[in-house]
């Protein structure tokens, strides 16, 4: 949870400065990204993928929709297409999963200008892990995570399948 950490410690810092000169309104944090990759991994031998597990932690019924999940999916599928892999029913070279959490933060900033001491900020934020592995290893031989931070949970629904899109353009392109 070291984005929600930071994140708040960026609000805290902003709440103490008197927020963004000239700005009325506190901005969220920029989006984040990590990546790992199995530096032994060989990806011209990956030629086909299959979508796994789904998982989502959130009480945001933005978020924790079936139709949302699926236009993530959509997404990844469609990058994965593009890079080269085909979509296998069975026997796949790599198992994908999409894990996404979401949480509300609450906090207070200072509005700068306004003279009315700290108001209540809140943000939801949002996170995507899509994991790349074999089949029958634990460990992901591919893995990119995507932070974003929102004002409300509508915006984060609508920027998150365009962070799927911007997380598979990672991936490697077969030869």
């Amino acid at each position: 949870m070291t984005g929600v950490v930071s994140a708040l410690l960026l609000l805290a810092a902003m709440s103490a400065i008197g927020g963004i000169p000239g700005s009325s309104v506190v901005e969220p944090p920029a989006d984040e990204i990590s990546v790992s990759v199995d530096p032994k991994a060989d990806f011209t031998l990956f030629k086909t993928f299959a979508i796994r597990d789904r998982k989502i932690n959130s009480d945001r019924p933005e978020l924790d929709n079936r139709l949302f999940i699926k236009k993530l999916e959509s997404m990844v599928r469609a990058g994965l297409k593009a890079k080269g892999l085909t979509e296998a029913g069975s026997g796949p070279d790599l198992l994908v999963d999409l894990t996404l959490v979401g949480e509300d933060i609450n906090t207070t900033t200072r509005q700068p200008g306004s003279g009315m001491g700290l108001q209540p900020y809140r943000l939801t934020a949002g996170t995507l892990m899509i994991d790349m592995k074999r089949p029958g290893d634990r460990d992901p031989v591919w893995r990119r995570v995507y932070r974003d931070d929102e004002q409300t949970g509508s915006k984060l629904v609508q920027k998150l399948p365009d962070d799927a899109r911007k997380l598979i353009e990672k991936y490697p392109k077969l030869r």
